[in-house]
């Protein structure tokens, strides 16, 4: 890794290495010749570094723009500023909790693209992991589940997806949803095995659920570690405190009374009491914009979750087609912002636009383009900023080069692994050069206290 904070500003670099050893010796308590040598050879690796933009290293491409791989903002950008802020606190300071949301589709519910970001954000300084934060127990509805976690589970569930224009089920943030109607039936999430992914553990969780007179119990499989239990009917949930640390949920629910007669899982919420930030990835194969318009409860449940950032990769769903409409898009597209921002006013909102496509695995895909500027102009109205992926990763037909070089699927939409990675380590590097500014504008890092 090649630290290149504050490029510009040499002295601005002494003074954040400064601030992250006072951080680091706080919560680990190491000599101070120690992180001397440490610093030192921070700042050497800093010197020496041949990439001038990137904090990490990215393998270079020619078909790729580095230098367009950048948040753009196209007017009053300063409800991004409090988030900055939380983030000084909690990288100065190790104090504070960051919450951020990635929404889209295919290319989020696998979560490699949103996990590789989740990586980069919870590792690029000591301390600052946070928690899981947001799952689903996607095994339960017989999908793809992120390769972070897994889910064993008993009963008949039915499954309902924000999708699934022929169902009538109610939804909520998660766009997807379980139901059983067996008297007995249990979840279990747990860590994969064998699997070089961060886990977590977690002394709280929020179960979303809905939570009426006709539904089953729930309860958590071991008692013994519950010391509270707090449920929130008007907002959907029920909280569960643990007297310890663990890395391993099980659900039970079970019928009580003649007159339950289901249960309904919408989501779990991983949380712990350590510092740091949380990234939570929520995405629905082939889920455009209008599915998630359809979801009733998203602003119940957005207020719970209570985003600090919100990412939505929302649109290559919606512009496959031939009869893409922009400006239907752009009038979906502002319901939906306007819906996050009813539950959380003022949160900052980055867009990310398609990835270049084709149609049928054979005809270029030109309304890439168009959902290029359709977002352009949405950002403009609602104060957000774009990451242009669409040019970055090389504009029209440069599927095909990503393609070629196994970085992108045969179905020349999805990519491969590898090239999830690069695209996770391009975002997280346009964050960062982001962030650069507002740390160029703060010369002296003070350090903030919480209010």
């Amino acid at each position: 890794m090649k630290i290149n904070l504050l490029k510009n500003d040499l002295k601005h670099c002494f003074v954040f290495l400064f601030q992250k050893y006072r951080f680091v010796q706080k919560r680990i308590k190491i000599s101070n010749v120690f992180w001397l040598i440490i610093i030192s050879l921070i700042i050497s690796i800093h010197a020496s570094a041949q990439s001038k933009s990137y904090p990490y290293d990215i393998v270079k491409y020619d078909f790729i723009d580095y230098e367009k791989n950048k948040l753009l903002f196209f007017s009053d950008s300063s409800n991004f500023e409090s988030f900055y802020q939380s983030l000084d606190e909690v990288i100065f300071q190790g104090e504070g909790k960051i919450n951020i949301l990635h929404i889209g589709g295919s290319h989020i519910q696998a979560d490699v693209f949103s996990g590789r970001i989740r990586k980069r954000f919870q590792t690029f300084s000591p301390g600052i992991k946070g928690a899981r934060g947001f799952v689903f127990p996607y095994r339960v509805a017989k999908t793809n589940t992120p390769l972070n976690y897994w889910v064993d589970y008993t009963g008949e569930w039915e499954a309902c997806r924000n999708v699934e224009r022929n169902k009538n089920c109610v939804l909520g943030l998660s766009g997807i949803s379980v139901t059983t109607r067996d008297s007995i039936s249990t979840i279990k999430l747990y860590k994969r095995k064998n699997i070089k992914y961060l886990f977590y553990d977690f002394n709280k969780i929020k179960v979303l659920y809905d939570i009426c007179d006709s539904s089953f119990k729930l309860e958590i499989n071991n008692p013994n570690i519950v010391t509270k239990t707090e449920t929130h009917q008007n907002e959907g949930y029920t909280i569960y405190f643990f007297n310890k640390h663990i890395d391993t949920l099980e659900l039970k629910i079970i019928k009580t009374d003649t007159l339950q007669t289901h249960f309904t899982l919408y989501g779990i919420i991983l949380e712990n009491d350590d510092p740091g930030i949380i990234y939570n990835s929520i995405g629905i194969n082939g889920a455009s914009v209008p599915s998630f318009l359809r979801c009733s409860l998203l602003q119940q449940h957005l207020k719970v979750l209570n985003p600090d950032l919100v990412i939505l990769s929302l649109g290559i769903n919606d512009a496959y087609g031939r009869k893409f409409s922009p400006n239907n898009f752009i009038l979906n597209y502002d319901s939906l912002i306007n819906r996050i921002r009813e539950a959380k006013p003022d949160v900052p909102i980055i867009l990310t636009t398609n990835n270049d496509s084709y149609l049928y695995r054979r005809h270029v895909n030109r309304n890439g383009e168009k959902v290029r500027k359709a977002m352009y102009h949405l950002a403009k109205k609602h104060n957000a900023a774009v990451w242009d992926l669409y040019t970055v990763m090389g504009g029209l037909n440069s599927i095909v080069i990503w393609q070629r070089l196994e970085l992108a699927k045969r179905d020349k939409i999805h990519f491969t692994r590898e090239g999830y990675n690069i695209l996770g380590d391009l975002f997280f590097n346009a964050m960062l050069r982001a962030y650069d500014v507002h740390l160029s504008r703060s010369p002296k890092l003070e350090v903030r206290s919480r209010k």
